[in-house]
C-alpha cells in the first residue's frame, strides 16, 4: 500500500545501516539525501511521488561491487508468490558465492529465515510443503540454480548467477 510505501521509505532514509560481507563492513548511512512526498503549497502542488534519492557514494559502490543481476522475466513469472520471489532472490544471491563444497541448510534453519508467520502443531511440515512448491517455481525459472533436497534440509551448489555479470 502507498502508505506502508511510504513510511518504510521515511524509516530507511532515517536509519543508520552497518552491513558485512567477508570480513568488510559498512558503517554509515547510506541515504543522503530523500526529498519525498512534498506538496507545495504556494502553487497547490499536491504532494509529489519521491523526487530525490541520492545514495552515498560508498554504499552506491559497496551495492555496485556485490549487487547480482535478477532475470525480469523470472521476477514477473513468480509474481504471484512473496515465498517465490524471496527464494528466487536468496538463490541468485547466495549460490554463486559458494565456493568448494556444498553448503547444506536445515529445514529449521530455512524456516527462521523464510517462515516465521508458520505456527501451529503442523508449523514445520506446513512450511516445508510450502517452501518446496516455491522451490520448483523458482528452479523452473532458474533452471541454472543447483539445489537438491537432501534429509533434513537442503543442499546448496556453487551456481551461476541468473544472468552473467
Amino acid at each position: 500500500r502507498y502508505s506502508t510505501l511510504r513510511k518504510q521509505m521515511s524509516a530507511l532514509a532515517a536509519c543508520r545501516l552497518q552491513l558485512g560481507f567477508r570480513g568488510r563492513t559498512y558503517n554509515g548511512q547510506p541515504v543522503e539525501q530523500f526529498d519525498a512526498w512534498t506538496a507545495n503549497r504556494e502553487t497547490g502542488q499536491k504532494t509529489l511521488w519521491p523526487g530525490v534519492l541520492v545514495l552515498s557514494e560508498n554504499y552506491f559502490s559497496e551495492l555496485v561491487e556485490n549487487a547480482v543481476p535478477l532475470d525480469n522475466r523470472a521476477l514477473h513469472a513468480l509474481k504471484g508468490s512473496a515465498l517465490s520471489l524471496d527464494v528466487y532472490t536468496w538463490l541468485a544471491h547466495r549460490l554463486h558465492r559458494i565456493e568448494g563444497r556444498p553448503v547444506i541448510l536445515y529445514w529449521m534453519n530455512l524456516r527462521e529465515q523464510f517462515g516465521q508467520e508458520y505456527l501451529g502443531k503442523n508449523a514445520d511440515k506446513d512450511f516445508k510443503v510450502s517452501f518446496l512448491v516455491a522451490l520448483r517455481a523458482v528452479l523452473a525459472v532458474y533452471p541454472q540454480a543447483h539445489v537438491k533436497q537432501v534429509t533434513g534440509g537442503l543442499m546448496l551448489m556453487a551456481s551461476p548467477p541468473p544472468i552473467p555479470y
